[in-house]
């Protein structure tokens, strides 16, 4: 028992502690009256912040290990579980207006929403290839559960859609484990490099079966992160998604998925080169078909859909050139992302929930009424295309640095990356365009959404004082990059 109260306080404290409010989530679900809803928010809240403070507790010096070595806590998973943390806290308060609607179904909301929260966490803590499956297949299994709250038809057909293309790629990735367990006989990550690094034998044949293999495996985190060739579900599910739901899809799988593929390409990129110039074809296909699908929607939903195929896009592309340098930069473009999206999803429930504006053209002349939010709106858009004087002009600039300086075999993806991004950019500025037109409206935003107004104020604040900081947060991504 005492070793099991020590291997807690090391390693699994803060997933400790969301299974304790997803416990109480659970029982309130069942028990409590449905006119309590709001507790359920203010629960949710405690416990993520208690979550988010246990772990400055955990030991990350030296790296500390959980469920006979299953389970791995050092600086670079604390600092992916802050960034979850942080997500959650902000979700959380963005979700009021949805449990208001649905307060017979709060607790058990939230009881789903941490159960994503516990396992993107845990997904980027695990060292062996079964417990990442079941991890990963959790949080994708969260996510059909909570699109399964709205109740629209279109919607549940969109929810069924979803979870049959992630039943594939799961499949895929089982019969990718099932060949690099028959290479080395090892589901370990941790065994199964050192098993390449000492096998002499290790020809041309074995090399082209790794390369099958992983590629098999990595159509997981494709279709996660809505890369190219499984994005085809992005657009379709988000419009349909109520637009908290759209949200967590957007950046929780998001980081969970960037923060495994870094660990299975510093393995596996040492042994198979053609590997990082498939990742690279597929990062650059992906910025230029979604920046160009971007362009054409009117749906903010479905361009904010299509806005995350990009930006990972450019994290995968930063990822392919693997060395310290790069993967500080992608966990650097990570940071800002993560504020700049959720203040953009914050101005589009926003607008929807105030006002149920969630067209292009319904924007116009919005900087007449409400000068304030679209100043902030504005803000985040600029971070999401990568200008200045925000955090993603930093962020891009360094991400592209770094491929820049991995040689000239990926200097024609950056070409086309670059090419993508500047597309991107007119995809956010025909937002912005639209609302500062001027044009006579009649529209009315509602002044008593403090959550939301309240995170999309502290989200364009950070984007612009995260640039001011940038080299002291760049340091901080440099260190927990070295001791990955």
């Amino acid at each position: 028992m005492t070793e099991l109260i020590d291997m807690i306080k090391t390693a699994y404290l803060p997933e400790f502690v969301i299974i304790v409010f997803i416990l109480i989530n659970m029982l309130a679900s069942v028990f409590a009256n449905p006119q309590f809803y709001k507790l359920s928010k203010w629960v949710t809240l405690f416990g993520i912040c208690l979550a988010i403070a246990s772990t400055f507790n955990l030991q990350i010096e030296p790296e500390a290990y959980a469920f006979d070595g299953a389970f791995l806590t050092n600086i670079y998973t604390v600092f992916f579980k802050i960034l979850i943390l942080i997500c959650a806290f902000f979700l959380t308060l963005l979700s009021r207006n949805m449990i208001r609607e649905k307060r017979d179904r709060a607790f058990e909301y939230f009881t789903v929403f941490l159960s994503g929260i516990l396992f993107a966490m845990c997904a980027v803590s695990t060292v062996d290839f079964i417990g990442l499956f079941l991890s990963m297949e959790a949080l994708g299994l969260s996510c059909y559960m909570l699109l399964s709250f709205t109740k629209s038809p279109a919607s549940k057909q969109l929810t069924f859609g979803y979870l049959v293309q992630g039943a594939v790629v799961s499949s895929l990735f089982l019969v990718g484990l099932s060949l690099i367990y028959g290479l080395c006989a090892q589901v370990n990550l941790g065994m199964i490099s050192l098993y390449f690094a000492n096998t002499s034998s290790y020809g041309s044949t074995s090399q082209i079966l790794l390369t099958f293999s992983l590629i098999l495996m990595i159509c997981s985190f494709l279709f996660k992160l809505g890369l190219v060739p499984f994005s085809s579900w992005l657009a379709d599910t988000f419009e349909g998604a109520n637009a908290p739901i759209g949200a967590f899809i957007s950046s929780v799988p998001v980081l969970a998925g960037f923060g495994i593929l870094a660990k299975i390409f510093m393995i596996f990129f040492n042994y198979t080169f053609t590997l990082k110039i498939v990742f690279a074809f597929i990062a650059v296909t992906t910025i230029i078909l979604g920046s160009l699908s971007a362009t054409r929607q009117d749906n903010l939903k479905r361009l904010m859909a299509y806005s995350m195929s990009v930006q990972s896009g450019i994290m995968l592309l930063g990822l392919c050139v693997f060395s310290v340098y790069s993967l500080s930069s992608v966990l650097f473009y990570l940071f800002c992302y993560v504020f700049a999206n959720i203040g953009a999803w914050a101005a589009i429930i926003l607008l929807y929930n105030s006002a149920k504006l969630q067209n292009l053209t319904d924007l116009k002349g919005l900087i007449y009424h409400r000068p304030y939010y679209v100043i902030a709106f504005t803000i985040v858009l600029i971070a999401l295309a990568g200008l200045a004087p925000t955090c993603g002009f930093v962020a891009k600039l360094y991400i592209f640095s770094a491929v820049a300086r991995s040689g000239f075999v990926f200097l024609p993806y950056l070409i086309v990356a670059l090419l993508g991004t500047v597309i991107i950019t007119y995809a956010y500025w025909r937002i912005i365009r639209g609302m500062f037109r001027r044009i006579e409206t009649d529209i009315e935003i509602d002044t008593h959404m403090i959550s939301s107004k309240f995170i999309l104020y502290a989200c364009a604040l950070s984007t612009v004082v995260i640039c001011i900081y940038a080299d002291k947060i760049i340091q901080l991504c440099q260190l927990v990059a070295y001791y990955m």
